[in-house]
């Protein structure tokens, strides 16, 4: 049985990069605290630089937190054809619905790092929409026939240059014990 609602998240932060995004927060926090409590009106060419450095350095330390705390998921209504891209940091969430196009495949490739396998799902003849980026082979293949065999669509293992190859769903299922 097909899900109506396909969910693919990736994992939450470590507790390191959690760390590094509350404190890159707190010094941003601390920095607005600061421009307001030193708030001079002034058109003095000096004060105007020490305000623009110091609204650079609060910028800085807002999207390094949001770099370090920030969780994509992506969400498939298979029922109404329609799918979302969301971004979080912590409650707050963006993102929108937009039509899911006709799809014709879904990828996984290596990216140009070579250390790094991107999962694509291919629609019109080379239009994508990316849907996740994982160390190892085996599970980024995993996680891609997860995602087939929810859309019911092939999986084309794009991972050796010039050697593409669909895989075969039938194999896959024994393999990762799923009945559908």
């Amino acid at each position: 049985m097909i899900k109506d609602i396909v969910i693919i998240s990736t994992k939450d932060k470590s507790i390191v990069f959690t760390v590094l995004a509350a404190l890159f927060f707190t010094i941003a926090i601390i920095l607005i605290g600061k421009s307001f409590y030193n708030m001079q009106f002034s058109l003095d060419e000096s004060i105007m630089k020490q305000r623009i450095t110091l609204f650079e350095l609060i910028a800085v330390f807002v999207f390094g937190g949001i770099s370090f705390s920030q969780k994509r998921t992506m969400f498939f209504d298979l029922k109404n054809r329609k799918f979302k891209s969301q971004l979080s940091v912590g409650p707050i969430k963006i993102g929108k619905w937009q039509e899911l196009p006709p799809l014709k495949y879904i990828s996984v490739f290596v990216t140009s790092s070579k250390y790094l396998f991107s999962i694509n799902l291919w629609y019109d003849k080379n239009k994508h929409i990316n849907i996740s980026k994982i160390w190892t082979k085996e599970k980024a293949i995993e996680k891609a026939f997860e995602i087939a065999n929810q859309l019911n669509i092939r999986l084309l293992d794009a991972t050796k240059s010039n050697n593409y190859k669909y895989l075969d769903m039938d194999a896959l299922k024994l393999k990762y014990n799923t009945s559908n």
